[in-house]
């Protein structure tokens, strides 16, 4: 009896009757189910953007899947998906055996980002025919994503300068060389800047474009390879990155809207993407569930002139309470809406002067008269200096509404649910994707790849609802993001 199997087929011998590529991947691949998914899309915004003239170009469909099922595996190097549909027979399949290079896989990435937003909203639109889409409360959130920059491409102000100084230094050197040669030599040569003097012309003129969007755009640092991004607190330090946004449907953790922005705070991010949530969907959330971080006065303005219901923690608002006692600090003043004054707690009332704006806020200022004379004076001013002052926040009546709501039972549970929502799906998305850098350059080019990566999740969100047990033919790698997915 043998000890060890022997092989099914010998590499050398030629089959009678070959298989057919069909047979090669099994049936409960997941690949199988990325393409019977992508196949319910409409792709006619994607077909219409080729022209009908010319050398015919590769199906769309085929580049989009194939990028769509690579990014679901972590693999974002244009080459590596080229040797993949080469080699890996899911490709292979996947592709129908066409075989596009790296250069086109690249472009079509690169040039196709409007259209690679409406495959994310397909996606969308798919997850919520298959009822995986309930809108009952949607939870925001942003994250940080490096930017594909090295720190040898930061330029400060100071580097600017010196640079420049330095690039003048060589072209005055060229100058002298051009009039020496003249001098020496009349008509025959040396009128033109010499051949390796010409680079640094160049160099000056970016150089002088750097500085002059450093300026206009208020940033200390800008890279010269990437200029759209922006240096960004990361959990490793600050870095140059972009903000990617996500609203997360809580029910499935299904991402219907995302976006990328080289804003470096939340604040004003919220309203943008409610709208985008109801281009998606068709409808807004019944709740938007979102971290302090969002809770600035333009945003809350905005979503109550929407009429969007939502969960924010107020954050940041000056109370002028924070140097006197509990029993006198802001909160404990009554304010009298119809007649626009607050009420102390010894019942003096506080009359409207003035209104500024401070940091992100504007904020109305209200003062009372006759302090001195209070038993409470020096609780309520323990600086001894004036009358008692109060800057309320324009939007405070929002913030009270936002407190009182999240102390009550269901709103400490439904707010609970935030953290548990969207942040899983960015530790999916950077952990078990590895999508940790972009690998395209500016905002448009990172969108991009983020509408691949957030399809690719809810595809195979929409993949698990219809096989709820992971496959059996999927490699360890691909086990963890299906159980994760």
């Amino acid at each position: 009896m043998p000890r060890f199997k022997e092989p099914i087929s010998n590499r050398d011998q030629v089959w009678l009757f070959p298989p057919s590529l069909d047979e090669l991947v099994c049936e409960e691949s997941d690949v199988r189910l990325l393409d019977e998914a992508m196949n319910q899309m409409d792709w006619s915004a994607l077909e219409s953007s080729y022209s009908e003239t010319g050398r015919p170009a590769y199906d769309p469909r085929i580049l989009a899947k194939a990028l769509v099922y690579s990014y679901s595996k972590g693999i974002r190097s244009s080459r590596r998906i080229e040797d993949l549909i080469c080699n890996d027979v899911r490709l292979m399949w996947l592709c129908e055996c066409e075989r596009p290079n790296f250069h086109t896989i690249a472009r079509f990435r690169k040039e196709k980002f409007n259209e690679l937003g409406e495959l994310f909203a397909q996606s969308v639109r798919l997850c919520a025919n298959a009822g995986l889409v309930l809108l009952k409360s949607v939870s925001v959130d942003g994250s940080k994503i490096r930017a594909d920059v090295s720190v040898s491409s930061l330029y400060s102000a100071d580097r600017l300068s010196k640079e420049r100084e330095y690039i003048e230094g060589i072209l005055r050197e060229a100058e002298e060389v051009d009039a020496e040669e003249d001098r020496l030599y009349g008509e025959s040569n040396g009128r033109e800047i010499p051949e390796d003097m010409k680079d640094p012309v160049l160099r000056r003129g970016k150089l002088a474009e750097l500085a002059r969007r450093m300026r206009e755009e208020g940033q200390r640092t800008i890279s010269k390879t990437d200029p759209e991004c922006r240096m960004m607190k990361c959990s490793d330090g600050v870095r140059p990155c972009y903000n990617v946004q996500a609203a997360v449907d809580t029910s499935s953790q299904v991402i219907v809207a995302c976006d990328v922005t080289n804003a470096q705070r939340d604040h004003e991010q919220l309203a943008g993407m409610v709208e985008r949530v109801k281009e998606n969907t068709g409808s807004p959330p019944e709740v938007v569930l979102a971290d302090a971080g969002y809770s600035s006065e333009s945003t809350l303005v905005e979503l109550s002139e929407m009429g969007q219901d939502a969960l924010i923690p107020p954050s940041g608002e000056r109370s002028g309470s924070e140097s006197t006692s509990s029993a006198f600090a802001g909160d404990k003043f009554v304010f009298e809406k119809e007649r626009d004054v607050l009420i102390c707690p010894a019942g003096r009332e506080l009359r409207f002067r003035t209104q500024h704006r401070k940091g992100s806020g504007t904020y109305r200022c209200y003062a009372a008269s006759g302090c001195r004379g209070c038993e409470f004076y020096a609780e309520c001013v323990p600086s001894g200096i004036g009358n008692r002052r109060i800057a309320r926040s324009v939007v405070a009546d929002l913030r009270e509404s936002m407190r009182e709501r999240l102390r009550s039972p269901e709103g400490r549970a439904l707010f609970a649910a935030r953290k548990a929502t969207v942040e899983p799906v960015f530790g999916q998305i950077k952990h078990n994707r590895g999508f940790r850098r972009f690998v395209l350059r500016g905002v448009r080019g990172a969108a991009a790849e983020v509408y691949l990566v957030a399809t690719a999740h809810n595809i195979m969100k929409w993949a698990t609802a219809h096989m709820p047990d992971a496959p059996t033919c999927l490699s360890s790698e691909t086990h963890i993001a299906w159980a994760c997915g």
